[in-house]
């Protein structure tokens, strides 16, 4: 139940506009002032009448308390909240009313900046960014969640604190071996199977002692890494079923490559490592990533059909 009767949100509601009585007359009936009817009306979200003007006289009168003590009852409020103080919060805890504000300091945000607080503009509230350091806003609501202005710089937030050794939490990430050198790793769990080596030079170094020798299972005579006869008639219909485009990137550079999904050397014959089913055009950056286990790329066999 309210303190006092003009505080009755259902029983001003009714008076002023079931019954259409004026604040001047509500007042009389409840034992207030008019300018206590028309505060109260505001606090509850309940319109106004243009032609119902209210008497300020005496106490009543905005200006009658004076701006230190208005002051000092939103800095209560906002010690007692812990933040910035809205409207209708200040309405809910605060001593003075809207129109006393508005007539000393023009405007909740000035009796923010009066009080050395931090602004509340249309709910939003102004943060730096942790990656680049700028300013930004978001909503009040949001204050305590959001740390930066933008998807890139949480993008180069993470690629410095979420990568590799210089982790500095635990994002369930997982310590492998590198096949090269021996040193240890870390990635996420779930590349697991998928990463093989710790930097790209360890890749380069395998893939030199690898594919190379008459070992290598595309040795031929001639020195030329081999993937059959049919191999250059399959690259180019596996480009044209792609339409040129790099199926990772959509990049369409001329100078595009077709990679095996499983590798050439797992397969005793050149037909089926060479089906369609097994090529996929990438272009040379996202195939480069493909080979370092950055990129993973998905069996099309089931898929494409010659």
């Amino acid at each position: 139940m309210p303190d006092s009767p003009w505080q009755d949100k259902d029983r001003l509601y009714d008076l002023y506009v079931e019954q259409d009585l004026s604040a001047a007359s509500i007042g009389e009936e409840l034992g207030c002032s008019d300018v206590t009817v028309l505060d109260w009306l505001d606090r509850h979200d309940i319109p106004t009448r243009n032609s119902d003007p209210p008497r300020m006289t005496g106490e009543d009168n905005p200006r009658s308390v004076s701006e230190d003590d208005l002051l000092a009852d939103y800095k209560r409020v906002a010690e007692k909240l812990d933040k910035t103080p809205t409207q209708s919060e200040y309405n809910e805890f605060g001593e003075y009313s809207r129109r006393a504000i508005q007539s000393h300091f023009g405007s909740m945000g000035g009796i923010q900046d009066a009080a050395s607080l931090e602004r509340l503009r249309k709910g939003r509230v102004t943060l730096e960014c942790e990656a680049c350091g700028e300013e930004y806003s978001v909503r009040h609501a949001k204050k305590d969640k959001s740390r930066f202005c933008s998807r890139d710089c949480l993008g180069q937030w993470m690629s410095e604190n979420l990568t590799g050794k210089n982790n500095r939490y635990d994002y369930n990430q997982t310590e492998f071996t590198c096949e090269w050198c021996g040193e240890s790793y870390l990635k996420v769990a779930s590349e697991e199977g998928k990463t093989r080596f710790c930097s790209q030079e360890c890749l380069v170094e395998w893939r030199s002692r690898e594919y190379s020798g008459e070992n290598h299972p595309r040795w031929k005579d001639n020195g030329d890494y081999y993937r059959g006869p049919n191999w250059h008639r399959q690259r180019a219909k596996a480009r044209g079923r792609d339409d040129h485009q790099c199926q990772h990137c959509g990049s369409s550079d001329s100078d595009l490559d077709v990679h095996h999904i499983i590798p050439f050397n797992e397969f005793d014959d050149y037909e089926r490592a060479n089906r369609l089913q097994n090529l996929i055009t990438l272009c040379d950056s996202c195939h480069s990533n493909v080979e370092w286990g950055n990129i993973a790329i998905q069996s099309k066999i089931g898929t494409f059909t010659e």
